[in-house]
């Protein structure tokens, strides 16, 4: 076989194989499920912020971004963070609008589910619990 057959024959199957595996989330990183138990629709405003002494406010920002969750629906965000401690910050608005709850959580790794999952429930008074 000469060369350059056997480099235009492997580039798309070593293509299709990197494509295929980014289907798969990184286990050192944190996953973000919402899951909206309701009949309305609600926006949280979720903040990490890695629990670091030293570091100021502005460092210690992860992530942060408003999240859409239909009714009777779940919202997923793959690879927000990686897998360390953190305090999570969020508030939580019923139709972007009104707010329902706001609060945080601490994240300690180890405590939660193997594959680097955090997942939330929007219940029917409109709180935010953890899964």
């Amino acid at each position: 076989m000469r060369r350059r057959a056997f480099v235009f024959g492997t580039v798309p199957l070593c293509t299709g194989i990197s494509g295929c595996l980014g289907l798969f989330s990184d286990p050192s990183m944190l996953s973000l499920t919402v899951f909206n138990h309701t009949e309305s629709q609600y926006t949280i405003e979720v903040t990490f912020l890695a629990s670091d002494e030293n570091s100021s406010r502005r460092e210690a920002r992860v992530f942060s971004e408003r999240i859409d969750v239909e009714p009777d629906d779940q919202t997923v965000r793959e690879d927000v963070a990686e897998v360390q401690p953190y305090i999570i910050e969020y508030g939580l608005y019923k139709n972007n609008s009104t707010l329902t709850d706001q609060d945080h959580v601490h994240y300690y790794p180890g405590e939660e589910d193997e594959s680097g999952s955090l997942a939330f429930n929007i219940n029917s008074s409109g709180d935010l619990t953890r899964r």
